[in-house]
């Protein structure tokens, strides 16, 4: 009788039948259903598809109706109405139309009520794939473990810190030999966007105070929110780092920030996204940010530059690696914080919604994460298909671990017989190169993902079989191995007639200039042909690998100039430690503030700026909190269970 009474309310609701036929006044409450609906705007023409209504006057519906539309005495019911979003296909064009119906009908009742209601104008009318989202109130268990698991870490820290200040620091102010290694040391630069240590952990000692601690002592130090953030926040570094690196790093993961802030533009709802990609695209200095695509290559040359680089000081020293730790060291070091973040990506984001939205996913903003998060662990999600990734953006990490792990075959060569190291690398390079060039011509891929005018299909083969592949991806990876054994064998001195080196940095930013602005007739609507789509797809990355190695090259052997001094500024030096936490978690955010937006914006480059700035501080913000409780603990949980000797 229930459901009967919720298809006749719904009905009523959706056939617009307003005014009862008593002579009492129509119930207010009907017309803000009415109200809430959607309604045909401006600028279709545009692109303005999502035509969502008034989500948060729709939610806000509530009170009693009656049941008898002819009175207002009888039964009555109880309404508190919620807002479904449906696809109505016209012709080419998917519009998306936002319907206020009684909480009580099914998202099925919904969908046939809606048809039969469009039947009334026209039998060729029909909303497909209605969905009627919702923020999670309730916590499941994965929550609630998610919840505990954090809420456990918090409390490791509160206790850390409350030793750290009340045991370690009071007693060292009384003049006792009490510090803490993690309190009296910092870490190298490492490699990568996440390397903040090197191979062996090397540290650099800021105090002269030995510490006697046992192990529970250094445990909980390990979590001490005021020795982690004198780390993070520290800008000194050890001997011999690579000083730019700071810099290039902290750049370059502002620039991933920058790009999938203004490319969310083109993919969430909306009023003008037709209108504001021509006007972006045809602009010549949007290239920098449709192809920041490259700054991933940045780190991967980072990546490769510093493992040799440290690797190389780190056996000339010992005479030996000791292979299990090598392999142990990055996989720590990566996953601990790695997986933290996908389970409160997982399980945590579905309750993030606030008031929710239109558009807001009720599963989570990753619902691939309960079924394919060990892809992840395993790092091979990048090996899957794209529809089946859980955090979509973690393929990098998956590529630099597989790097990581096949690199031996590089750096051992190198080390053993420079020659045939080099020859080696040279083959695997040119391997890279060649099966790249063979499959981009027989699949045809088209140079970018972002190409407007590309067809469904031509998209999904390039991201599926090109853009997270290994094979396709590993040549700036071996570059910067190359570069990182050429400065450890020349000990980061190696002096340049200036006039070849103003030569050879013209060079670089031409090549590099060329792979950033060299796609703009492609983008404003000329044909690149297969050929040229092979050739750019097969060297485009492996240039741009060798221009960034040629500045850290010029930086670190003293032929930088401003470069250097620009690169190196100490400020860099803690913002390049949260690049890691930051790449996490950038994404989360984007993904949550985009997804409860409850209209479609309309989008301007100057509110993208703004929208961008937003991101970028409360992403570091983030990842600084992140960094605290899952990165730098586990680091010195690290330093306890592998303790070196200095």
């Amino acid at each position: 009788m229930a459901i009967l009474q919720d298809g006749v309310i719904c009905i009523r609701f959706l056939l617009l039948r307003l005014k009862r036929r008593s002579k009492k006044k129509c119930d207010c409450r009907l017309y803000k259903l009415l109200d809430a609906m959607a309604k045909p705007p401006s600028d279709i023409l545009s692109g303005n598809i999502y035509w969502t209504g008034g989500y948060e006057e729709c939610v806000a519906v509530e009170g009693t109706v009656y049941v008898n539309i002819t009175s207002d005495t009888g039964p009555q019911y109880q309404i508190h109405a919620r807002q479904c979003l449906g696809s109505l296909q016209l012709g080419k064009l998917e519009i998306y139309l936002g319907f206020c119906i009684p909480r009580r009908c099914s998202v099925e009742d919904a969908n046939r009520l809606v048809n039969t209601a469009f039947s009334v104008f026209s039998n060729t009318l029909r909303i497909n794939g209605m969905v009627c989202p919702e923020v999670e109130t309730e916590y499941d268990t994965k929550a609630i473990v998610s919840l505990l698991i954090c809420s456990i870490v918090g409390l490791m820290m509160v206790i850390g810190t409350g030793y750290d200040v009340i045991i370690v620091r009071r007693k060292d102010v009384e003049g006792n030999k009490v510090s803490s290694s993690v309190h009296t040391k910092v870490d190298d630069t490492g490699d990568s966007l996440n390397e903040s240590t090197s191979l062996l952990n090397k540290t650099k000692t800021i105090k002269v105070k030995e510490n006697d601690q046992g192990t529970i002592a250094k445990v909980l130090m390990s979590f001490s929110v005021m020795s982690n953030g004198e780390r993070i926040l520290s800008t000194a570094q050890a001997q011999g780092s690579l000083t730019a690196l700071n810099g290039m790093r902290f750049l370059s993961i502002t620039w991933v920030i920058l790009g999938h802030c203004f490319m969310f533009a083109l993919t969430s709802p909306t009023i003008n996204p037709l209108r504001y990609a021509d006007k972006v695209y045809h602009l010549w200095t949007f290239q920098a940010i449709v192809n920041a695509l490259v700054s991933v290559d940045t780190f991967f040359t980072m990546s490769g530059l510093l493992l040799a680089y440290l690797f190389m000081k780190d056996i000339k020293k010992n005479g030996k690696m000791n292979w299990p730790l090598f392999y142990f060291h990055r996989f720590w070091r990566l996953t601990p914080i790695y997986m933290l973040v996908l389970m409160i990506d997982a399980n945590l984001t579905k309750y993030m919604g606030g008031d929710g939205g239109p558009v807001w996913p009720k599963d989570g903003i990753d619902s691939n994460c309960e079924k394919w998060w060990w892809t992840n662990l395993l790092y091979i999600n990048n090996l899957f298909s794209v529809e089946k990734m859980c955090m979509g953006w973690s393929w990098y990490l998956s590529n630099d671990m597989q790097f990581f792990v096949i690199s031996p075959l590089l750096l051992v060569p190198l080390y053993r017989k420079k020659f045939a190291g080099l020859v080696v690398c040279v083959v695997a390079l040119f391997a890279s190169l060649l099966t790249t060039g063979i499959l981009s011509t027989y699949n045809k891929w088209i140079v970018t993902a972002l190409l407007p005018g590309a067809s469904i299909d031509e998209t999904n083969s390039y991201d599926e079989e090109y853009y997270g592949k290994p094979w396709c991806r590993i040549s700036p990876y071996i570059i910067g191995i190359m570069t990182g054994f050429a400065l450890q064998e020349c000990d980061c001195k190696f002096k340049i007639n200036k006039w070849l080196n103003l030569l050879c940095w013209l060079v670089a930013a031409g090549v590099a200039c060329s792979i950033l602005y060299g796609l703009y007739g492609a983008m404003t609507g000329s044909t690149i042909s297969v050929p040229v789509a092979s050739f750019y797809n097969t060297v485009s990355r492996a240039a741009w690998g060798a221009c960034v190695c040629w500045v850290i090259f010029a930086c670190a052997t003293g032929n930088g100039g401003f470069v250097n001094t620009l690169l190196s500024w100490k400020a860099f030096v803690p913002l390049s430690r949260l690049s890691y936490a930051a790449y996490l978690v950038h994404l989360v955010f984007i993904t949550v503030i985009v997804s409860t937006a409850q209209y479609p914006t309309y989008t301007t480059i100057i509110n993208q700026v703004v929208f961008f700035l937003g991101i970028l501080v409360l992403t570091f913000l983030a990842s600084f909190v992140v960094s605290l409780a899952f990165e730098s603990p586990m680091m010195g949980l690290e330093k306890v269970v592998f303790p070196r000797k200095r």
